[in-house]
């Protein structure tokens, strides 16, 4: 006899598998669905969360049905009957940051496509027989001469502030 009510999904998993259930049903719930088994023996079970062992709801029955599927349950009911449209929409979160966080995604894809474009071209023009090469010592010295002109127009340019 089980005397848990609420198994997580390796719980539920090894109940299944076993052949512990007589029946697995998801179920609405205003606007979620949980997923519960009837066992063979015992009251009937509900899938919980891995941690903290709350009842695991979804919002959409077609992860539920996923998620059983993976489990080898492949006839399940499923009773809409208390389930709410309205009160699904009301539940649902709202992500105002999608418009910002997409954005940033496509310009990080953009300059990643530029970078490698600009990887590709340095790789040929290394490659060319005729590139010209800088010595490290010549490169140092190059930059030296940059950072000291940089140093002084900002030196210049702080002065002129005040």
């Amino acid at each position: 006899m089980l005397l848990k009510t609420a198994l997580n999904l390796d719980q539920f998993r090894s109940a299944f598998r076993a052949g512990g259930f007589h029946s697995i049903v998801i179920k609405a719930a205003g606007g979620h669905f949980i997923v519960t088994a009837q066992p063979r023996t015992g009251r009937r079970v509900t899938l919980a969360t891995t941690h903290g062992g709350k009842v695991r709801s979804f919002r959409n029955p077609a992860k539920a049905i996923e998620i059983l599927h993976r489990l080898g349950a492949h006839k399940v009911e499923i009773d809409t009957s208390a389930w709410s449209p309205a009160q699904a929409e009301a539940e649902s979160r709202k992500r105002p940051d999608t418009a910002e966080r997409q954005r940033r995604a496509h310009e990080a894809a953009v300059h990643d496509a530029w970078f490698r474009q600009q990887v590709a071209l340095a790789m040929r023009e290394a490659g060319d027989p005729g590139a010209k090469w800088t010595s490290q010592a010549e490169a140092k010295r190059q930059s030296a001469v940059k950072r000291a002109a940089w140093l002084a127009g900002s030196a210049a340019r702080r002065k002129a502030k005040g």
